[in-house]
């Protein structure tokens, strides 16, 4: 496993630990003088959208790894339990799958890598998207639109057969970048 992939997973496991530190905190209550409407139901003691990301971050990575195992013919060395903390999947599927060919490996790192991008996007941190390539044109050009949940190309001349800026899903620049990545270590 070469360094930029580690340092991919690294990374993908230091946002899972942040996302479960943000989730946990106790935020304090604003208290205003404006009287406010009696609420049927509290609000949630942590943030929905972190707690689905942790929860499907870790279903999808030990669905892609399952999968990748499926049509082998040979078993993992050594059979390996699932962690018990969200952090350690993003290890426990690159040691799963660390005895299957080159190309299913790299649909497990797109798929974490997705992961990474999305944990990104949902804390705010935009600057994982602007970092990464346009697919099309290879510039430095992508900008995260959240209304429509995509990346798109801000290059003039980056455009569809339509005349439409080239607009990217998180997944798909996941690919891009884990099947580039031997391309650009080589530059």
């Amino acid at each position: 496993m070469d360094g930029d992939t580690m340092g991919d997973q690294e990374a993908a496991a230091a946002g899972m630990r942040h996302l479960r530190s943000e989730l946990t905190a106790m935020r304090p209550r604003a208290i205003g003088n404006r009287p406010q409407a009696t609420r049927v139901h509290g609000q949630p003691p942590c943030d929905i959208d972190l707690l689905d990301h942790l929860i499907s971050t870790r279903a999808d990575l030990i669905e892609t790894t399952r999968l990748l195992l499926a049509g082998e013919t040979s078993p993992p060395p050594t059979p390996i339990p699932t962690p018990p903390v969200d952090e350690g999947i993003f290890q426990w599927a690159a040691d799963a799958t660390a005895h299957l060919a080159a190309e299913k490996q790299l649909v497990r790192e797109a798929v974490a890598y997705s992961k990474h991008l999305q944990q990104k996007v949902l804390t705010g941190d935009r600057r994982a998207v602007r970092r990464e390539r346009c697919p099309a044109c290879q510039c430095f050009s992508l900008l995260w639109k959240n209304d429509l949940e995509r990346a798109v190309c801000i290059q003039d001349e980056c455009r569809d057969e339509l005349g439409r800026a080239h607009q990217w899903e998180l997944r798909q620049l996941a690919h891009h970048h884990v099947t580039t990545r031997p391309r650009r270590a080589a530059n």
